[in-house]
């Protein structure tokens, strides 16, 4: 590993980033179906995970790799920015305080985010082209990626009372973008404010419902435990390169 590349790794300052972008060669390998749950542990789900994502990084520079190897290997790693926790959090503390209109826009938008990163890796794993998967995604209205999309990725159907709530949440988020309500005196708008207090609550509903979908359909309920295994082998060996960083710089001091 060179100096800078090193110096990237340990930085303090960007170790989410690195946890982040680890953390997503797992997931890949999950969501496009390259690991075997059924015959491994969690640290070795963690394992084989990253040994499948990570290889293009482990390229030789001597090693001499025509265009097409490269290309390959190259795309296996899908790099994407994942805001569903920020967006999640910020939606939590809107319904916290009341804001509840605000919640439900959060809550749709995070909903829209983890249909979308769901579909464009399984049709990657699957083989569709990455641009193709977006354009798809981009096209697309949120019923069809939730029914034939869907379908076509060789996972279980969604469930209809899902989709459902999620075709409300949606409805909500729309009615308070485009503003659509009408002028209120002081006894509807207070039935208005309590409506759409419960409306949040079904959008927060709604969003754990999908989080416990996708640990049900791709980690066969084993995400938590795939995530911690992921998280203590990840410090462990940040540990043991800073340990080793540390011993190096000493030694070269005292040299």
């Amino acid at each position: 590993m060179t100096d800078h590349a090193f110096k990237m790794i340990t930085n303090e300052k960007l170790f989410p980033f690195w946890e982040a972008v680890t953390w997503s060669a797992v997931e890949n390998a999950v969501m496009f179906d390259e690991v075997d749950l059924d015959s491994l542990s969690d640290e070795e789900v963690v394992l084989e995970a990253l040994s499948l994502h990570l290889d293009y990084f482990e390229i030789n520079p001597d090693e001499y790799l025509d265009g097409n190897e490269k290309t390959e290997k190259a795309s296996k790693v899908q790099w994407s920015s994942n805001h569903e926790r920020d967006l999640k959090g910020q939606a939590d503390k809107f319904a916290d305080e009341g804001k509840h209109e605000f919640a439900i826009l959060f809550y749709a938008t995070w909903i829209e985010h983890w249909l979308n990163r769901i579909i464009l890796l399984r049709a990657t794993g699957k083989g569709t082209h990455p641009e193709l998967a977006t354009a798809l995604i981009r096209s697309s209205r949120i019923e069809l990626k939730m029914g034939r999309i869907w379908s076509s990725l060789e996972i279980p159907k969604f469930p209809k009372g899902l989709a459902r709530q999620v075709t409300r949440v949606m409805e909500s988020r729309n009615a308070f973008v485009h503003y659509k309500w009408p002028s209120e005196d002081d006894e509807t708008h207070s039935d208005s404010i309590n409506r759409t207090k419960l409306e949040a609550q079904k959008a927060q509903q709604t969003v754990t419902e999908l989080i416990e979908l996708e640990d049900s359909i791709f980690y066969k309920g084993r995400s938590k435990a795939i995530r911690e295994a992921f998280r203590k082998g990840w410090y462990e060996r940040r540990h043991e390169t800073l340990n080793q960083a540390a011993s190096s710089e000493a030694a070269q001091t005292n040299e």
